[in-house]
């Protein structure tokens, strides 16, 4: 059953899940089943489905189609699934879009292509004939994370885009400077989340009321705490747990999926074997997360 949008209030927490994978490299639907019921039990709102997090240029369209349906019918009710789309066409995004509300997304998180030329004309249509509603991600590069690249349109067409109906909200990239001028132009009945685990306080001084974020696959209690206390100007009582979700993200982050997984790994989620070939995490990396971890009490 598709779970309604409006049943989900301020601030959310959106989870881009990594995908499971087994001893054969193949996705391992029963542990992300598993997984699922441990991510039910944490204040994450949004499950997403295709994402940098979780591989998604390293899974088939079959294996995204499998893997959205064994999700959305593992989640529980207070919580929805969302299936991410990367493609500068406009066919194959709304053939993707149909397919994936088919196996039981209630949102699409869909990327700006990365040619500001073409990003009017393409949401004009995308939008128009999506079966469910947008999250628009401001993401120039998805496996440079952490690092703010070249915006891939100016703050104007940005807004101008997350202004049109069917729009759920927007996602920012990290740089914050450049985000406060889109934030002008980005009506306030729309979303405004932060893309950054390690700046969710920053992201609130400048008016996010959400956020979308590796990070979250770890700790998306943290996620939601630091997003309340930001939004009512508790920063000092904040700011020593940021200070720990940024220890941890600083890092995991650099060896991108594999280093969710190590963390993941240790925290007893099961299939958390990146899909080859990945980034290895030296052994001495290994014990500092380990001892973060432990620090965070999250094992």
């Amino acid at each position: 059953m598709v779970n309604d949008l409006k049943n989900l209030f301020d601030p959310l927490v959106g989870l881009p899940m990594v995908t499971p994978f087994n001893e054969n490299d193949e996705v391992d639907y029963d542990s992300a089943e598993f997984n699922i019921g441990k991510w039910n039990d944490t204040n994450a709102d949004i499950i997403i489905v295709g994402s940098a997090s979780g591989e998604e240029s390293y899974l088939s369209e079959k294996e995204k189609l499998n893997l959205l349906s064994v999700v959305s019918k593992s989640l529980n009710k207070e919580k929805i699934s969302c299936a991410g789309i990367d493609n500068p066409s406009i066919t194959e995004t709304l053939r993707l879009a149909n397919n994936y509300e088919k196996n039981g997304a209630s949102l699409l998180r869909i990327r700006y292509p990365r040619n500001e030329s073409i990003i009017r004309d393409y949401f004009t249509e995308v939008l128009k004939f999506s079966p469910l509603p947008v999250l628009l991600m401001h993401q120039g590069e998805p496996l440079n994370f952490g690092v703010a690249p070249k915006p891939v349109a100016s703050p104007q067409l940005l807004g101008e885009i997350a202004s049109m109906d069917n729009v759920f909200g927007y996602v920012t990239e990290h740089d914050m400077r450049f985000e406060s001028t889109v934030r002008k132009y980005v009506p306030e009945d729309k979303k405004f989340w932060i893309c950054n685990g390690s700046m969710i306080l920053l992201g609130t001084l400048i008016g996010c009321n959400g956020t979308t974020t590796a990070f979250s696959n770890i700790w998306p209690n943290a996620m939601k705490d630091l997003l309340k206390m930001g939004i009512e100007g508790e920063y000092v009582v904040a700011k020593n747990l940021q200070e720990k979700v940024k220890d941890i993200d600083n890092l995991m982050l650099p060896f991108i999926a594999n280093g969710i997984k190590f963390c993941l790994k240790l925290m007893g989620y099961k299939g958390m074997s990146p899909r080859k070939p990945y980034v290895e995490i030296p052994e001495g990396i290994k014990d500092q997360i380990e001892n973060k971890l432990r620090d965070a009490k999250l094992i």
